[in-house]
């Protein structure tokens, strides 16, 4: 087990496509398997481009069913088929997910027979539910049609582990070390001795938010509390702060904002329009800068590693 947590953005852009910005998907790599945010026409170009292994992509979340978010889906799919994919795939997203899905194969005539699983979500039915090694929360974003934002919670990890209070004790190296970091009681010369006898506090686990296209809204704050990294929407400048507000998206500042009062520790703006150029994304970075300094503007193939609290500097 190596702890691993990234993300790697495979394309950044927003409905419009750029020479420097693809259309929306992201990869969270963990230990054992990948998970992808959206997927937009060429995401699977991009994913062999990053190096990624299609196979060990386990969940696909899709946050809403505009064309720029989901038009990459059949293609996977059936380059999966043609590839003997025999790994489950899960689709998790708004309802109507299967149904475009189950359009695109009858009128394409193709057939899946990897294990295919979708969960289409509603209010009522958003989590928390487990996805790989997280607790994942969906909540209904403010964007044109139904749109989710989703918290992806990892467990604490247990806390250090002292070894000379477990040589007081007379615990032996061996299993039984390993049980009390499992968190289990374990019996030794005639006592019981507690996991919160022989280890630290634990360390919290990590939490990523992945909200795009939205305005600001109260299901963004309660998604991003405190977490490790928020993904925000933020297709436009300042300048152009009516346009994000006729189209239900969010300005570089807004996103700021939202981070600063959910008290995330970093922010990375997401699904930039191609309207802007490369003076433009920078004024972008340096205006959310001015109110959130932990923001980042990252481009296509970027990768983000994502470190225990124990780990930082």
């Amino acid at each position: 087990m190596t702890d691993e947590l990234k993300i790697q953005f495979l394309g950044t852009g927003a409905a419009v496509p750029s020479p420097r910005r693809g259309l929306p998907s992201l990869a969270i790599i963990h230990d054992g398997g990948i998970i992808l945010c959206d997927i937009g026409e060429g995401t699977q170009m991009n994913i062999l481009s990053a190096g990624i292994p299609p196979s060990k992509i386990h969940t696909i979340f899709i946050s809403h069913l505009h064309g720029d978010h989901i038009f990459g889906l059949p293609g996977f799919l059936t380059s999966q088929q043609m590839m003997d994919r025999s790994n489950p795939l899960t689709i998790i997203g708004p309802a109507g997910i299967r149904r475009f899905y189950e359009s695109v194969r009858e009128i394409s005539d193709f057939k899946i027979t990897y294990p295919l699983y979708f969960k289409e979500l509603t209010e009522n039915e958003a989590g928390p539910f487990l996805s790989g090694p997280f607790q994942v929360t969906a909540k209904v974003l403010h964007h044109r049609s139904t749109c989710y934002g989703y918290r992806f919670s990892e467990a604490a990890k247990p806390g250090r582990f002292n070894v000379e209070k477990a040589e007081q004790l007379g615990i032996p190296a061996g299993p039984l070390r390993s049980e009390l970091q499992q968190g289990k009681t374990i019996h030794v010369n005639g006592k019981n001795i507690s996991p919160g006898e022989v280890l630290g506090p634990p360390f919290p686990g990590r939490s990523i938010v992945f909200c795009t296209d939205t305005l600001p809204c109260e299901n963004t704050l309660k998604l991003a509390k405190n977490a490790s990294l928020l993904i925000h929407d933020s297709t436009f400048s300042k300048a152009l702060t009516e346009r994000a507000l006729k189209t239900f998206h969010s300005t570089s500042v807004q996103a700021a904002e939202m981070a600063a009062r959910a008290a995330v520790e970093k922010l990375f703006l997401w699904h930039v329009s191609s309207r802007h150029d490369e003076n433009d994304e920078q004024e972008m970075l340096n205006e959310a800068r001015g109110i959130f300094p932990e923001t980042f503007l990252p481009g296509d193939f970027d990768t983000i590693e994502i470190q225990r609290p124990e780990q930082q500097a």
